[in-house]
């Protein structure tokens, strides 16, 4: 079924144009994972200076991309704890309060932050669907839509989210229309609320295993219910923005959702995400639920994304680019480097 929107779907492109241009203008200035990469390359003494133009080439083809997300749940879900949780650094001041009635923007490095709540959780909702049905339905001028990622953020302790579930079916999926599949995410946040509804006081560790089991149920239920009744694919992730109550006092699956999120994005864009104001520390990143190596998974798609023909990392041995030669090589101790400074971890 394709939502039939009655609003002008080019209100937000003049907008879009005029941010995407003020940002091109200080793109070296504002691109801090490119330039650390950048620089990285300029000074190693094992790249001759052929790769070393192949490279920064590369990374000004990548920076003349822009990157637009559409950040969208109830009241109370986490939306903005989850742009916090990634984005930090970032000046969040200005951000309009929960109970928003209107799709709110933010702008960061060359991607444009789309904020909005489910319309039956406002009262204005005619008007807001319209406007994200607008939103939905804006094209670039290569005919591509503007919104590269919707992203749902769902309470994973929350009674209603079946609720949830059956408006994205008859509101939300109906608005992105033939190209759903590609571009919907589903998060569940609060996965610590929970723990704590299973175990009660008696949690003593991050994610026990009963409550772990639930959550990839849940996940389940609603990944299968959506192939099922509308035809969707997509993979719920499970994560706490906050370390509320968690025991260990720490935010959970953060790095889990990050590396998804990369992995989500089209490939000409997925880096943009790691030229924004990431969070910094060990404390944020380190809590996950070790089903795989989400630092090795980031690490492999920005090797892939710099060096054009490698497919995850060419790791040999466990170095990144060791197939590719001593290019390869030395690129995959760039990345290495870079995306630990980015994320401010030690190990």
């Amino acid at each position: 079924m394709q939502f039939d929107n009655p609003v002008n779907t080019k209100i937000f492109h003049t907008l879009v144009s005029q941010t995407h241009h003020d940002a091109n203008q200080k793109t070296l200035a504002t691109l801090p994972f490119f330039e650390e990469v950048r620089e990285k390359v300029a000074a190693c003494s094992d790249m001759d200076a052929s790769y070393k133009s192949r490279i920064h080439q590369r990374i000004r083809d990548l920076s003349d991309q822009t990157l637009n997300l559409l950040v969208i749940g109830p009241k109370g879900a986490g939306k903005s704890a989850t742009l916090k949780a990634l984005f930090g650094e970032y000046d969040w001041q200005t951000e309009p309060p929960e109970e928003a009635q209107e799709v709110s923007r933010h702008q960061l490095n060359q991607m444009t932050i789309w904020q909005a709540q489910l319309p039956s959780e406002i009262e204005s909702a005619p008007h807001q669907m319209n406007e994200v049905g607008a939103l939905l339905s804006e094209t670039t001028e290569s005919g591509e839509p503007l919104i590269d990622r919707v992203i749902v953020v769902l309470d994973a302790a929350s009674n209603n989210i079946d609720d949830c579930y059956l408006e994205l079916c008859h509101t939300l999926i109906p608005m992105l229309g033939t190209m759903t599949e590609n571009r919907l995410m589903i998060l569940m946040n609060k996965s610590d609320k929970v723990a704590r509804h299973i175990r009660g006081t008696s949690v003593n560790e991050t994610m026990p295993l009963d409550a772990e089991i639930w959550l990839d149920c849940t996940a389940a239920t609603l990944r299968y219910r959506l192939i099922h009744n509308v035809g969707v694919q997509t993979r719920p992730i499970s994560y706490n923005a906050l370390a509320g109550e968690s025991p260990s006092g720490r935010p959970y699956n953060l790095q889990k959702l990050l590396a998804s999120l990369l992995e989500n994005l089209p490939e000409e864009k997925r880096l943009l995400l790691l030229n924004q104001p990431l969070t910094l520390g060990d404390e944020q990143w380190r809590e996950h639920d070790d089903k795989k190596i989400y630092r090795q998974s980031m690490e492999n798609l920005c090797f892939d994304g710099l060096h054009l023909g490698a497919r995850d990392g060419d790791r040999f041995g466990g170095q990144l680019g060791a197939f590719l030669g001593k290019h390869g090589r030395a690129l995959g101790n760039i990345v290495s480097d870079a995306l630990q400074e980015k994320m401010g971890v030690t190990v």
